[in-house]
């Protein structure tokens, strides 16, 4: 059951709010629907303003959820976990009779509670997992990365699971509708529990982890989009604009998952090539360098040497040297 056009443009229903901050400042917001067996289906549209910038769960205690995503959707049958991460939610769906919750929360606030947890926590979490190069052992690395990516969690079989999940969404939607004093911190904690029993069950969020395959939705769009435009030269704010993100918070992503910012990701993608062409191309440098979109090979010459410490015509051939065949070996003797 996908949600149609018209749906996804229909009028959100009323949500509930509350402050997750005690600042001067207008707090982030925090909003929670709860559905509880209606006679018809209930929809919801996350590409408003106030959508934006926002991670998305759906409890599903009883009934079917489809959750249309940025590429494709998103199904359950309760009981069943749904999280969706920033700009990855299009809309929500539940069919008539579903029971549960609608939660949308600020990534801010996310990582706000996330960065206060202590290494150890996360450790516990995969201590077989190695953190990536570069990035620090903060507390929110594990959980951090199931925040990224696109989870649906059977909760069929998983009372106890399940249980923890029911409470924290009660919590919230409690906190939320009393307004009191504390309430980011009391939701903050629940949100934890939430992403934690994610991690617990999803069943490729360790894989993710792993940093040939980052698990972050903004670094593998951005390196999908980085593949396609890299001879062209885009600059970091080129990239976050195709996205439909912020630069500071592509930057974000790409320093969780490998610890770089994205422009050193695009300068090394732009290496590689060069390092590709020069080995296996018959080409010369100045000819590689405008097949890479440089205008001048002076400047490619010069950028190519910052990154590897040697001149392209050097590096090719060192290269090549080093993949002549041994004259000593039995299979050149006469």
């Amino acid at each position: 059951m996908v949600a149609n056009r018209e749906a996804l443009n229909s009028p959100m229903p009323t949500d509930s709010t509350a402050d997750v901050s005690q600042s001067l400042t207008p707090p982030p917001q925090i909003t929670v629907n709860r559905f509880d067996g209606g006679l018809g289906p209930r929809k919801w549209v996350m590409e408003t303003s106030a959508r934006r910038e926002r991670c998305h769960a759906v409890l599903l205690q009883a009934g079917q959820a489809t959750a249309t995503l940025r590429h494709g959707t998103l199904a359950g049958d309760g009981p069943a976990l749904l999280w969706l991460p920033v700009g990855e939610g299009r809309g929500l769906e539940v069919s008539a009779g579903a029971r549960g919750y609608f939660l949308s929360v600020p990534d801010d606030v996310i990582a706000r509670h996330l960065s206060q947890l202590a290494p150890v926590e996360t450790m516990v979490l995969a201590p077989e997992v190695p953190l990536p190069r570069g990035a620090a052992p903060d507390g929110g690395l594990g959980l951090r990365f199931v925040a990224d990516t696109v989870h649906g969690v059977d909760l069929q079989h998983q009372p106890d699971n399940l249980r923890v999940a029911e409470h924290a969404f009660g919590v919230i939607a409690n906190e939320v509708r009393s307004n009191q004093r504390g309430a980011g911190l009391v939701i903050g904690a629940q949100m934890l529990a939430v992403l934690t029993i994610i991690a617990r069950l999803a069943e490729d969020w360790m894989d993710h982890r792993h940093p040939h395959g980052p698990g972050s939705v903004t670094l593998q769009r951005f390196l999908h989009v980085l593949e396609t435009h890299f001879r062209e030269h885009w600059n970091v704010a080129n990239y976050a604009t195709a996205l439909g993100t912020s630069e500071k918070r592509l930057a974000s992503a790409t320093l969780r998952a490998t610890g770089k910012p994205p422009l050193h990701l695009i300068h090394d993608r732009v290496i590689h090539e060069a390092c590709l062409r020069l080995e296996q191309s018959p080409l010369a440098v100045a000819q590689i360098a405008y097949g890479l979109g440089f205008r001048d090979p002076a400047y490619f010459s010069r950028f190519f040497k910052r990154y590897t410490a040697m001149a392209p015509g050097a590096w090719r051939r060192q290269k090549r040297a080093r993949q002549r065949p041994d004259d000593t070996s039995f299979a050149a003797w006469p």
